[in-house]
């Protein structure tokens, strides 16, 4: 039986019909509003480690949930859409391979950033603060790839995947099923199959429809700068963004200055989320607590599940603001926070006081 939410933003009134849900969507999304003029509301995940801070615990029973509900694969290429969905997807990757270790697959995700490689197509999310998106060429033969898994937080109107999906099947016309995957879907499935060719699947943890009401009262926000000024080598990011398949050596407490008393954060940065993921995970039984989450380039004002807001240089040498949700330094002893080499964190570590250190993974 279908339930509906109704949602009161200042922006406008969501009004949410369920249809399917593996997990109730109150303990999977909470709600804000972009600071975005092209859509006046975000649903945040509380289970993705973006937005709000997450038990590693939690977001791999989404990873294992979504990756068991997969059809019979023989051989599929994932790609996980930047930057709120890099983790999750990569999760999903891992886990799946674990069920599955003798089917052949890939892993990459989508960039907004060049790094020098071979570029291998550009789509747009039109509804983003930044609309396009990179995907470098692969470090494998993907021209044998029967299945293209494409992963995002949450499927609104489908528009960015399947754009995605017509982009990858121009060039690789033999790809027999697309599947997408998400936390929480408000697509129509006939809808999205009548924009792709190959046969479409649409998995997800919730289903279901959404209306948004604009307030018409509501100023509409200005979105802050999103181009940067490119000013930092890119060769630094060329393995995370072309192949998963990198090996990531897991230090433990000791190594880290931690002890078993020890209350802390993981914080991964932009697109490079699946580490601190994997790191707090690594860590969850050797200290007292530990959550992980990512900073951002999205932003959001503050208010409803945005209740803190902390904004900084980015760490890629672009000159443009980078954005923390929901952590507040002080619930921590230790906060750690994990990036990529030749992209320093010296302006968000100050922030985050001083219980918080950075490492490359």
């Amino acid at each position: 039986m279908p339930t509906e939410h109704h949602v009161t933003l200042p922006s406008g009134t969501l009004r949410l019909t369920v249809e399917r849900e593996l997990q109730p969507l109150s303990d999977l999304v909470k709600y804000a509003v972009r600071e975005n003029p092209k859509r006046g509301f975000l649903f945040v995940s509380t289970v993705l480690g973006k937005h709000i801070p997450t038990l590693p615990e939690r977001a791999a029973w989404t990873h294992q949930a979504l990756a068991r509900a997969l059809p019979p694969l023989t051989w599929p290429h994932f790609i996980g859409l930047a930057e709120t969905a890099t983790a999750l997807a990569e999760g999903v990757h891992a886990e799946w391979q674990a069920l599955w270790p003798d089917v052949q697959s890939s892993y990459q995700h989508t960039t907004r950033y060049l790094t020098g490689e071979a570029v291998l197509l550009r789509f747009d999310e039109p509804h983003s603060h930044a609309p396009a998106h990179i995907l470098h060429q692969p470090d494998g033969d993907v021209s044998g790839v029967r299945e293209l898994v494409l992963v995002d937080d949450e499927i609104t109107t489908g528009t960015t995947l399947t754009n995605l999906a017509r982009a990858w099947c121009d060039l690789y016309p033999q790809v027999d099923r697309i599947i997408l995957i998400c936390l929480t879907s408000w697509a129509d499935p006939a809808a999205l199959q009548a924009r792709v060719t190959p046969l479409l699947h649409l998995l997800s943890l919730t289903q279901g429809k959404y209306e948004f009401t604009p307030n018409p009262t509501w100023p509409s926000p200005v979105t802050p700068p999103v181009h940067g000024t490119d000013g930092v080598s890119r060769t630094h990011l060329q393995q995370s963004r072309r192949t998963a398949s990198r090996p990531l050596t897991l230090p433990d407490m000791e190594a880290l200055g931690l002890t078993g008393a020890s209350r802390l954060l993981v914080l991964g940065t932009g697109e490079h989320q699946y580490p601190a993921y994997a790191l707090a995970r690594h860590l969850q039984d050797q200290v007292a607590q530990v959550r992980f989450s990512a900073t951002t380039r999205s932003p959001v004002l503050p208010g409803l599940a945005m209740t803190r807001k902390l904004t900084f240089t980015d760490n890629y040498g672009d000159g443009m603001p980078n954005y923390l949700y929901n952590v507040d330094p002080d619930v921590y002893s230790d906060i750690i926070v994990v990036h990529e080499p030749g992209c320093d964190v010296p302006e968000l570590l100050a922030l985050l006081g001083r219980h918080a250190r950075s490492v490359i993974l």
